[in-house]
């Protein structure tokens, strides 16, 4: 019986252990070295606007004069749905943003509450 009690409280561990490494493996599968978890990082988008995530929050400076733009909040709503509340500093407006995490994690295709679409590049240097 002894056993078994240990088995049951080891077989948690054992399966979390396994899923961090298949996601390890699913970025290096993909030709992806040290995968930030999620969106955490930097990602730019096609005018050079650079996006900053970290630990719920995120910023966005204009890439000549480094101008804080943007910031908000985001909510990871699966591993692959986020969830962005906006608060533009140029135009002074609040909007909602959803994004999907492309499977090989480089891409956000993002879409506005008004239905305007951008894609959004994770940085580069945040990938090995």
């Amino acid at each position: 019986m002894k056993h078994f009690s240990t088995i049951a409280c080891l077989a948690p561990l054992a399966m979390l252990l396994a899923a961090c490494n298949l996601s390890q493996n699913y970025g290096q599968q993909a030709g992806i070295k040290n995968v930030p978890n999620g969106v955490e990082g930097q990602w730019i988008d096609s005018k050079g606007m650079i996006s900053n995530f970290h630990n719920g929050t995120f910023e966005t400076r204009a890439p000549d004069t480094n101008e804080k733009l943007s910031e908000g909040n985001y909510t990871v709503n699966s591993p692959q749905l986020i969830a962005l509340q906006l608060r533009s500093l140029v135009r002074g407006t609040v909007s909602k943003v959803n994004c999907a995490l492309s499977n090989n994690v480089t891409k956000l295709q993002c879409t506005s509450q008004d239905g305007k679409q951008f894609t959004l590049t994770r940085k580069s240097s945040d990938i090995s």
